[in-house]
Parts: structure tokens; C-alpha cells; sequence
């Protein structure tokens, strides 16, 4: 068994070469055994069978007239031997009564047949030299036909099945040639062998394309991850360590609850962020809670959170609404996507306004900071990327997170920006609700 195992080792070329191999083996072995059986049976059988017939046919007509002729054809030639006087050839002269070959002074080895009645002997000597030339002209020659027939449909079979095989085996160097380490899965196309391809090797096209796809987004995802993970906690975990040296530094510090509530809600806002990434990590965001949100009041708040943050009393700022605006999303997702909005325009400007303003179907966040040049709006939702050197301000991945997100939850982002005077981003939610105010109040611009 091991051996036969290692043979039908190997690719399917070489494997399919061994299978027509074996067969074509296998074909030869038979057709070299039905020749010898064939032979075996007419001498053993026919030729038997018929000599004993003639014999019983002599012997009959005999016994009626003694003076009955000998056989004497082109291939059978009877002699017959009474007591004493045998006319024989020397060659027969002893030749015991039954069935057999005889060799002759020819040089030839002709069948005998020795038969005897009331002490009277028949021999028949049956010469199938011309029998086995018809017999190969009527047998071996035609089985001789088949067989070749037989190889060359072997060989168109095994053409065709190369040839049927040949894109499995392409497809399968491809995959064997790819680096799934280095990760560059737009190299990893299949479309040229559709051509040719059978239904089958579509399918499992098909399904290594959507198995390459779905492998890169699981790497974009990861990668993603990790770097929106490190630029999102990087703000409540210093807070956290600052509170901490703070209450190790004043044990008796007179606003310690404060303090330390400032904490618990840092470390609130930390899992709740932490459970947002990880879900964007996954390919849905089927657990993700969602709710109704007023995007008046969670813009509001991160404003607050953004301005008290960065302590710049330099800037104006200013929030405007035309309605109350509603949608349903995850209220987190939401207030990770407006902080890094406004903690840009902050960070960009120096002197100047930061805006806010909420119309029926968008929010508006307007500064009048640097702004970008057409080539940095080009590329400002590249992670990593900043359009302005400024170490100490964050990693640049703020505006690819924002991006990322609004293309997740089907949020168009639209950016404008004119070097030198500022920079305006629209978030639209295309299935938000408005309502209208129920007092003055709230159509007051709201100062910060």
C-alpha cells in the first residue's frame, strides 16, 4: 500500500500521467493475454473437437465401406494403418493414440490425432499454418487495430484531460506563488484565467477572490485597529495619569471627588471607545448599541469637552442650529467622529473662530485657521498623514478615523479648505429627522 501510495503521489499532471499509463499497461497486458488465450482455446478446444469429429465421421463411414477415402485436404491429411503392413511416414511411426503436436522433417510441428477401431488405426495430421494466417489476418490483425485505436483515445483522452486540468494547475501556482505575508492582495487576481475556465474552476475562483477579499479586510481592519486604538486612548489615558499624580501629589486636595469622578467618567468614555473599536474591527456592527440621538446636544457637549480640553481663550466659538436635528446611530460613533472634527479645527487654528452649525440634514464645523492647500484636501484622510508639521499635535490618523467611520455607517463627509483661510467640514445624514424649536431660546446662536 505505500508503495501504491507514493506512485499516485505528486501534482494532477503527474498523476494523470500515471493513470494513463497504468491503463495504457493495463490494456497491453490484456490484449497480450486474450492472444494467448485465444490460441489456447483454438488448438486445446476448436481444433480438438473438430478432429474428432472427423475421426467419428471416418470410422462411421468405414465400418459401412471399408473402401471409404482417407481425408486429404489442403490442411488435413488422414493415413490409416491395418495390422502389419503400415504405410506410414517415419515421422508417425510410433505415435501414440490421443492429441499432440509432432515435429516433422519440414521443420514444421503440425497437430495429430491418433485414433483406433477393432485394432484399425487413424491418424489425422491437421497443418494450421494457413489456418493461423487467416486466423491472424482475420484476428490478430484487427485486434491489433483496436488496440492502436485504443491508444490513440488514450491519448486524445489524456490531452483533454490536461487540457481540462491545465487552469486548475495554473490557478494553483498562482496561489502557491502569492505572498499572503507581504499582504499585497491587488496582485492577487484571477480574472485571466476566466476565459478558458470550466464552471467548476469559476466557482472555486470565485471563492478564492472572496476568500482574498475578505482576508484583506480582516488586515485592514486589524491594522486599523491598532493604530485608532492608539490615537483615540491616547487622550483619556494621559488624563488618567495626570488626576492620578494630581491626588499622589495633594493627598488633601480639596476638590478630590471632583477629581476623582473626572476619572471614572475618563474611564467610562474609555470602554465605551474600546467596545466602539473593537466592533469596527469586526465585519458588522451588529452588536454595536444604537439609539436615538439629537445631534444638537451630543455636538454641544463634545464642543464643550473639546474647548475646556485645549484651553484656548483666543478662539471664538459659536454653535448655530436651524432645528433640532435626530437620527438613529450609535451615540458613540457620533461623538468620536465630532471630537476629532472640532479638536482639528481647534488644533489648526491659532487666533480666529471655530463654528458649529446644524441645518436640516447636516452638521457644519467652519475655522478660520491655516486651511490646506489643494494638494494636502487631497490627501487628508490618509492615516498618518498631516498637513502641517506639527510634532506635538497627534499622529494624523483624527480625519481617517472620521472618514472611515462616515463610510461605515453611510454618513457623506464633504471637505472644503482654502489655504491660509480655513476649513470647513460638512457631515450629512441623509435619514435624520428635524424638529422645531419649542422656544426662542434655542434659536439663539450659543457662545461658548
Amino acid at each position: 500500500m505505500s508503495a501504491l501510495g507514493g506512485f499516485f503521489r505528486g501534482g494532477i499532471k503527474a498523476k494523470l500521467i500515471r493513470v494513463f499509463v497504468l491503463q495504457i499497461l493495463a490494456i497491453s497486458v490484456a490484449t497480450v493475454l486474450g492472444v494467448y488465450a485465444a490460441a489456447f482455446v483454438v488448438e486445446q478446444v476448436l481444433v480438438r473437437e473438430a478432429l474428432n469429429g472427423e475421426a467419428e465421421h471416418f470410422w462411421s463411414h468405414y465400418e459401412k465401406d471399408p473402401s471409404f477415402p482417407l481425408p486429404n485436404t489442403n490442411n488435413l491429411r488422414g493415413y490409416f494403418a491395418r495390422g502389419e503392413g503400415r504405410e506410414l511416414p517415419e515421422w508417425l511411426e510410433g505415435v501414440e493414440p490421443g492429441f499432440g503436436r509432432q515435429h516433422t522433417p519440414a521443420g514444421r510441428d503440425p497437430v495429430v490425432h491418433v485414433s483406433e477401431h477393432e485394432g484399425k488405426r487413424l491418424i489425422l495430421v491437421f497443418d494450421e499454418m494457413q489456418v493461423s494466417s487467416l486466423a491472424f489476418y482475420f484476428g490478430i490483425a484487427p485486434l491489433t487495430g483496436v488496440l492502436l485505436l485504443i491508444y490513440v483515445l488514450t491519448w486524445v483522452g489524456y490531452v483533454l484531460s490536461r487540457r481540462a486540468v491545465s487552469t486548475i494547475v495554473q490557478l494553483a501556482d498562482a496561489v502557491r506563488s502569492f505572498d499572503f505575508q507581504e499582504g499585497n492582495f491587488d496582485a492577487f487576481k484571477l480574472g485571466e484565467f476566466g476565459d478558458t475556465a470550466d464552471p467548476e474552476v469559476l466557482a472555486l475562483m470565485n471563492a478564492l477572490e472572496q476568500f482574498s477579499s475578505r482576508l484583506e479586510r480582516f488586515v485592514a481592519r486589524e491594522r486599523n485597529f491598532t493604530r485608532n486604538a492608539s490615537h483615540e486612548l491616547r487622550t483619556p489615558l494621559a488624563v488618567i495619569k495626570g488626576n492620578l499624580e494630581l491626588l499622589q501629589k495633594f493627598p488633601d486636595l480639596p476638590k478630590r471627588d471632583e477629581v476623582i469622578e473626572r476619572m471614572a467618567r475618563t474611564v467610562r468614555d474609555m470602554e465605551s471607545l474600546v467596545e466602539t473599536l473593537l466592533i469596527l474591527a469586526r465585519e458588522s456592527e451588529s452588536k454595536l448599541a444604537w439609539s436615538s440621538v439629537v445631534l444638537n446636544d451630543l455636538v454641544s457637549e463634545q464642543f464643550d469637552q473639546v474647548r475646556r480640553a485645549m484651553n484656548k481663550p483666543e478662539i471664538k466659538t459659536s454653535m448655530t442650529a436651524d432645528c433640532l436635528l435626530e437620527t438613529e446611530a450609535p451615540e458613540r460613533v457620533l461623538g468620536i467622529i465630532f471630537h476629532n472634527l472640532l479638536r482639528n479645527a481647534m488644533t489648526f487654528t491659532e487666533a480666529g473662530e471655530v463654528s458649529v452649525h446644524i441645518d436640516e440634514h447636516s452638521v457644519v464645523i467652519r475655522d478660520t485657521g491655516c486651511g490646506m492647500s489643494e494638494a494636502d484636501l487631497e490627501r487628508a484622510f490618509e492615516p498618518f498623514y498631516r498637513a502641517h508639521d506639527r510634532s506635538n499635535e497627534g499622529y494624523g490618523l483624527g480625519l481617517a478615523i472620521v472618514s472611515r467611520l462616515c463610510r461605515r455607517f453611510g454618513w457623506p463627509l464633504e471637505v472644503d479648505s482654502e489655504l491660509g483661510a480655513g476649513t470647513v467640514f460638512r457631515v450629512n445624514f441623509p435619514k435624520a429627522s428635524k424638529q422645531a424649536f419649542q422656544g426662542k431660546a434655542r434659536e439663539k446662536d450659543q457662545d461658548f
